[in-house]
């Protein structure tokens, strides 16, 4: 049987090699990473910037090979099959459609703490310089799988008008949290009114009414420890967010409707003021005073669905792994020295008025510098021209509870957008689908995510 198995994964892989056949996947001397021609991801641009800069050092030969696939899928199906075969390319990023958590358990990765602790080099990564809780989230049984290069924390911004209406909490940076949801939103879906649930279509990472329903499912699922809680409370907290989920705009459509039969509807969170980087959220927070009106009233920051009270958690924005099979770990290192050093850091991270990304970053740095940059040009007066007018004695309220969130931060999540975990990706969204199809009763939901999630943890 198991010869029969090996023979079909040759010929599968040997049919996708056929259909692949234009793609240069072997970087020579290079280092690879894959990536497709509809879908460019953050990574590819950063690698894009970076062979820039060796140009610029007189180093063309650290440069990376971006090696473009057509379809995605088939990128994915390849890559997999290949993984498991020690082949792949050199680099991975947390964008992949990969097992990552059963790839680590099969020796797919580089442990990258050897890799820094035996560089004897001048510019050797000291990674006491970066935020542990974000850094150690690429850590399994001791060994550093994975570096996270930014990460983001999820934020909800509604109008103290508003939520006084239906008797919510108005103190700055309030710790909502699964298990305090139901006393939150009892008067909101008791009367649920004209005000909508939350705007936003989760798109490129960002929060959506989906978006809670795949962080309360993570949260149940321990993918270290391979143990899951889908018990009786798990069931009460789906079933309240699917009616919360139910008071959102339709979660598929690209701009969420704003009117109804010629009314305009509010909602009760925006999240288009929710930014987890304190120079943009300073920025957000001063713009949106000229936003307030009557209905709304002044925004208040709730950090988003927390586990429990306990819990103050992230998502990684950019990580990578390396193949345990590289023959070029030193170019490899050279790589993420230059993406955890200081002046990339600074870069991406928007500081020192450098805006990437077209015109503003929205993750944080790891490393520790740049982020206190990050919170010294949140101080920053900013004229609509874009000059700097002025420096603030304090920040708003708004930042200074995102900060403090910060400071706690125990649970890091490897991924911020949550659709690209191959987990939710492959495994929970089917289901999802089937339910909201109205294939399935939401017992049927737990059921059929208990079966796939065990499978997907111990086989």
């Amino acid at each position: 049987m198991k010869r029969l198995i090996c023979i079909f994964l040759s010929l599968l892989l040997s049919i996708l090699c056929c259909s692949c056949s234009s793609v240069d996947e072997d970087g020579g001397e290079q280092l690879t990473y894959w990536y497709t021609a509809g879908y460019r991801d953050d990574m590819v641009e950063i690698i894009e910037r970076y062979n820039r800069w060796c140009t610029s050092h007189s180093s063309d030969d650290m440069k990376i090979k971006l090696v473009e696939f057509d379809d995605y899928n088939t990128m994915s199906q390849r890559m997999n099959i290949e993984v498991m075969n020690g082949g792949g390319p050199d680099l991975f990023s947390n964008y992949m459609n990969l097992p990552f958590e059963k790839l680590i358990q099969n020796g797919a990765f580089l442990d990258l703490n050897d890799v820094i602790e035996n560089d004897t080099a001048a510019d050797k990564i000291d990674l006491s310089d970066y935020n542990q809780a974000i850094m150690d989230a690429g850590v399994y049984d001791g060994k550093r799988y994975a570096i996270p290069a930014f990460f983001s924390v999820r934020l909800l911004t509604g109008g103290e008008t508003l939520l006084k209406k239906y008797k919510m909490p108005t103190e700055q940076g309030y710790h909502l949290t699964f298990e305090n949801m139901d006393e939150v939103f009892s008067q909101y879906l008791d009367h649920p009114g004209d005000d909508r649930f939350m705007s936003g279509t989760g798109e490129n990472g960002g929060t959506s009414a989906d978006t809670l329903i795949l962080m309360l499912i993570n949260s149940r699922v321990d993918f270290k420890s391979k143990s899951i809680s889908f018990d009786d409370d798990f069931k009460e907290q789906l079933e309240l967010l699917l009616k919360l989920r139910e008071h959102s705009d339709n979660a598929d459509a690209e701009s969420p409707v704003t009117f109804d039969d010629g009314v305009e509807k509010t909602y009760l969170f925006d999240t288009s003021l929710s930014y987890s980087n304190p120079i943009w959220m300073e920025r957000m927070a001063s713009r949106s005073v000229t936003l307030i009106d009557e209905n709304t009233g002044s925004p208040v920051l709730y950090t988003c669905f927390e586990k429990d009270e306990d819990t103050y958690s992230a998502g990684v924005v950019d990580a990578v792994y390396v193949n345990a099979n590289t023959k070029k770990s030193d170019k490899a290192l050279a790589f993420l020295k230059y993406l955890l050093g200081e002046h990339f850091q600074n870069l991406a991270a928007g500081t020192d008025e450098e805006y990437w990304f077209g015109g503003g970053a929205d993750s944080l740095p790891v490393l520790n510098s740049a982020f206190e940059n990050c919170v010294r040009d949140a101080h920053k007066i900013i004229n609509e021209e874009g000059s700097m007018v002025g420096v603030k004695d304090e920040l708003s309220a708004l930042t200074q509870s995102l900060l403090t969130h910060i400071q706690k931060l125990n649970s890091v999540s490897m991924y911020f957008d949550l659709n690209k975990s191959y987990y939710n990706r492959n495994v929970v969204a089917p289901i999802l689908k089937d339910y909201r199809d109205g294939k399935i009763n939401i017992d049927k939901l737990i059921s059929g995510l208990t079966t796939a999630t065990k499978i997907y943890l111990e086989e």
